[in-house]
C-alpha cells in the first residue's frame, strides 16, 4: 500500500542527507531527468539532477531512498480553495443549472453555519488538501479563518480575508474591526492577505484600497473576475441577477452606474492589475481582455470543474497558455466541487481540453501556482533551496519523456502516488 501521509514539515534543521531517487525526476521548471535524483536534508532541497551526477556529490553517512518506476515531482499548489466551506460538503446538487441557482442554495445553507462548524470543516478540507498532493494553497475566507497559519503547519497557505460591500465608499467600512492593526504570524510564515470578491459585490473604492493594502506590504491580491454571464450582464447595463441580489440584500446603490465594460477592463482601469494580483476564474473574456492581462503580469487561476458544476461557462485555457501567462489551478470550494483533488482537476482538464500540452497543465498544477500565491522561492519545483515537500507518482513502465506529463497526471488521479516523506525538520 502507499504511504499516504503527510510531509513532516517543522523548521529547517541539520541531520542527515537522503538521497531520493527514481525513474524520473520532474523539476517542472526545467527538462525531465530520466534515472533522477533529489539529495535533501532537513526538509530542504540541497541538489537535484542524476542519480549518477548526484552519488558523487552525496555527503557521508546519506541514506538513500529508492522510489523505482516512479516521477519525482514537487507538491502540487491548489491557488483556489474555499475551506470554511467544506461544511457544505455533498449538500448542493451538482451540477446546477446556473450561477444564480447555485447561489441561492449557498445562502440558504450557510446562515446555518456557526464559526465553530465552518473552522472544524477548514480543518478537515486541510487533510482533503494533502491527501489530493498539495503542499500549498490558497483559501478564501470570510473570517472564521482569520488567523496566520502556524509555524511548519501543512500544507502551507495563503490565506485571504475577503472583502465585499457594494455599497460602502471604504476599505476601512469593509474590514473586521481591528484587523489592519493585527499582528502577523510566527517569523517564516505569511500574512494573511486580501481579496476582493468581485466587481459586483465590492464597491470600487473597496477594490482599490484592498489592492493598496495588499500593494504596500508586497502581498498577493486574488478576485473573482469574468465567472459568470450576470456578472458580466451587470457591469455592462446594470441589470440582471446581480442587481436584484444587491437589491435584496439592502445593498445596491441608486447612484451607481454600470461601467459599460468586461470585468477585466474594470479592474484595470481601476489600477489593481499587476504581477501580484490572481484573477480568479476567468471564463468571459475577449481578445482585450486577454490583452490586458498580458500587459500586467497578473496570474489567472483556473477552475474547470467548478465552472461545469455551476454551468457558467468553459474558460478558454489554450489562450491562456499561447500567450505564455502566469496560470494556475484550483479546485474551488465543496459547494462547487466533488473533492478538493488536484490530481482530478487535472485530468478533468486534459479531459475538456483534449489541445492542450500536458506540461503546461503539470506547470499550472505546482510552479504556477506557487507563483501565483507569491511563494515561487520555497515552493513550485525542484531546484536548491526549496522545500523537500515532494510526491513520487508510480508510473505504468517504461515511458517517453513524450507521454511522461499526461500520465503523472493520469496516475495520480488514481491515487498511485505517495509523499516522499523527507525525514523530520528540526
Amino acid at each position: 500500500p502507499m504511504n499516504r501521509s503527510s510531509p513532516n514539515s517543522r523548521t529547517p534543521a541539520e541531520g542527515p542527507a537522503t538521497l531520493h531517487r527514481a525513474a524520473w525526476l520532474v523539476p517542472v521548471e526545467s527538462p525531465p531527468v530520466p534515472d533522477g535524483a533529489v539529495l535533501t536534508r532537513g526538509g530542504i532541497i540541497l541538489d537535484a539532477g542524476s542519480r549518477r551526477e548526484l552519488l558523487g556529490r552525496c555527503p557521508s553517512g546519506t541514506a538513500v531512498a529508492d522510489h523505482g518506476d516512479a516521477a519525482l515531482l514537487p507538491g502540487l499548489v491548489n491557488a483556489h480553495t474555499h475551506l470554511e466551506l467544506s461544511a457544505l460538503r455533498g449538500a448542493i446538487p451538482l451540477p446546477q443549472p446556473g450561477f444564480a441557482s447555485w447561489l441561492r442554495e449557498l445562502f440558504a445553507l450557510r446562515a446555518d453555519l456557526s464559526p465553530e462548524a465552518l473552522e472544524g470543516a477548514a480543518r478537515e478540507g486541510e487533510t482533503l488538501l494533502a491527501d489530493g498532493g498539495a503542499c500549498l494553497y490558497g483559501d478564501i475566507t470570510n473570517g472564521a479563518r482569520l488567523r496566520a497559519p502556524d509555524a511548519g503547519e501543512f500544507p502551507a497557505r495563503q490565506t485571504f480575508l475577503e472583502v465585499l460591500g457594494f455599497h460602502l465608499a471604504s476599505l476601512d467600512a469593509a474590514l473586521q474591526p481591528g484587523f489592519q492593526n493585527a499582528p502577523d504570524g510566527p517569523p517564516g510564515t505569511p500574512p494573511v492577505s486580501l481579496a476582493a470578491h468581485s466587481c459586483y459585490s465590492a464597491s470600487a473604492e473597496v477594490i482599490r484600497q484592498a489592492k493598496q493594502w495588499t500593494r504596500k506590504r508586497g502581498l498577493p491580491f486574488s478576485i473573482h473576475a469574468a465567472e459568470h454571464p450576470e456578472e458580466m450582464e451587470f457591469l455592462r447595463a446594470g441589470t440582471g441577477f446581480c442587481r436584484t441580489l444587491l437589491e435584496m440584500l439592502g445593498k445596491w446603490t441608486p447612484c451607481w452606474h454600470p461601467p459599460g465594460t468586461s470585468p477585466v477592463r474594470y479592474l484595470e482601469r481601476l489600477g489593481v492589475l499587476d504581477e501580484k494580483t490572481l484573477l480568479v476564474h476567468v471564463v468571459h473574456m475577449n481578445p482585450e481582455d486577454w490583452e490586458a492581462v498580458s500587459r500586467s503580469g497578473c496570474s489567472v487561476c483556473f477552475c474547470p470543474r467548478s465552472n461545469c458544476n455551476l454551468n457558467v461557462g468553459r474558460a478558454d485555457l489554450q489562450e491562456a497558455l499561447r500567450r505564455g501567462l502566469p496560470a494556475a489551478v484550483g479546485t474551488d470550494s465543496l459547494a462547487g466541487n466533488t473533492d478538493l483533488d488536484l490530481f482530478a482537476e487535472a485530468a478533468f482538464m486534459l479531459e475538456q481540453y483534449p489541445e492542450a500540452d500536458p506540461w503546461s497543465v503539470l506547470k499550472m498544477l505546482t510552479a504556477g501556482g506557487a507563483r501565483a500565491l507569491g511563494r515561487e522561492d520555497l515552493l513550485g519545483g525542484i531546484t536548491p533551496g526549496k522545500r523537500a515537500h515532494m510526491i513520487a507518482v508510480s508510473l505504468p513502465g517504461v515511458l517517453p519523456v513524450s507521454h511522461l506529463a499526461e500520465n503523472i497526471i493520469l496516475q495520480g488521479s488514481k491515487g498511485s502516488w505517495q509523499w516522499t516523506n523527507p525525514p523530520a525538520i528540526g
